[in-house]
């Protein structure tokens, strides 16, 4: 674990840090810093969960994704405010009317592919609190695709709107993002492969 959160978490405070981006107060700055790093997060939960290879990690199944419920509630719940938090200093300093900037930003194209994946969180969300409702299977390849979607739009709204990003931070990104989504689609079109061989290897009657 704490290889996971160096790598998926304090990695890209790092390279943010190292940009010195301007930022109007402390307070935006820590805004900042937690969303990149919760981002890397989230992109880090394909990994605590089954698509690690066997004997990785020397952590029973039931910790992985214990961890795995944890970070992923904890950094889901920051991302449903964080559109408030990018414009709560407007509250106090009174440069300017903070619903009408809230509005403004959901409104501006640029942000949609960053609102889309929002609404994708909240379905995430949703269906976690009722997993037990939704049969094992439905709701693993559910959870999973939902999962897809939101990293790609999530990935995309980060490179284009995100303070921090650079031709480092963006590669950083596309890498976790791709080898994320790759290893979950390999881990569903294994069974069909596996099936499909066994399929082709039948002796013809």
């Amino acid at each position: 674990m704490p290889l996971f959160f160096l790598i998926f978490a304090l990695t890209p405070v790092l390279l943010a840090v190292t940009q010195n981006v301007p930022t109007q107060s402390t307070f935006q700055l820590v805004v900042l810093l937690v969303s990149v790093g919760a981002f890397g997060l989230m992109l880090g939960l394909f990994w605590l969960s089954r698509l690690m290879p066997r004997d990785t990690v020397k952590m029973k199944a039931s910790s992985t994704m214990r961890w795995h419920k944890v970070i992923g509630y904890a950094a889901g719940l920051f991302f449903l405010v964080h559109p408030v938090l990018m414009i709560a200093r407007r509250f106090w300093v009174q440069e300017s009317l903070p619903l009408d900037n809230l509005k403004l930003m959901i409104a501006s194209p640029l942000l949609r592919t960053g609102i889309i994946a929002w609404l994708l969180l909240v379905l995430i969300i949703a269906m976690a609190i009722v997993r037990k409702k939704i049969p094992a299977k439905i709701f693993r390849v559910l959870h999973g695709l939902l999962s897809v979607a939101f990293t790609v739009l999530a990935t995309w709204h980060v490179i284009a709107v995100g303070r921090h990003s650079n031709s480092g931070m963006t590669l950083f990104w596309v890498l976790l993002a791709t080898v994320a989504i790759a290893a979950l689609l390999l881990s569903y079109l294994k069974p069909l492969i596996k099936n499909w061989k066994g399929v082709t290897r039948e002796p013809a009657q």
